[in-house]
């Protein structure tokens, strides 16, 4: 039987020193805390006009003397709203899954 040749073919990464791996583990934060920022500065804003068309469509309900008009504002208002921040966190969440952040 032959031996398993191990050695020259499997890779093995040497052994990094303290100051190598706290300059790895520091651009490692510095990379995660950029895609976050990134993900923050792309959906919060969404979220943001969502809940403002949200609100609006409701306080419109308030201010209309039109019964119907303001039930349907009223309910607009909330399931719009509603609808439009929950479908933002949704895709929030599968882009940060997308890049390893959650």
């Amino acid at each position: 039987m032959t031996e398993p040749r191990t050695s020259p073919y499997v890779w093995q990464r040497r052994k990094l020193t303290m100051e190598e791996r706290a300059i790895e583990l520091e651009q490692f934060e510095c990379e995660l805390r950029a895609q976050t920022r990134a993900l923050w500065m792309r959906y919060a804003p969404e979220y943001v006009v969502w809940f403002v068309v949200g609100i609006f469509l409701m306080f419109w309900s308030f201010h209309t003397t039109d019964t119907r008009y303001a039930g349907l504002c009223f309910w607009g208002g909330i399931g719009l709203g509603d609808a439009g921040m929950l479908w933002t966190l949704i895709r929030a969440r599968q882009d940060a899954e997308k890049r390893g952040l959650y």
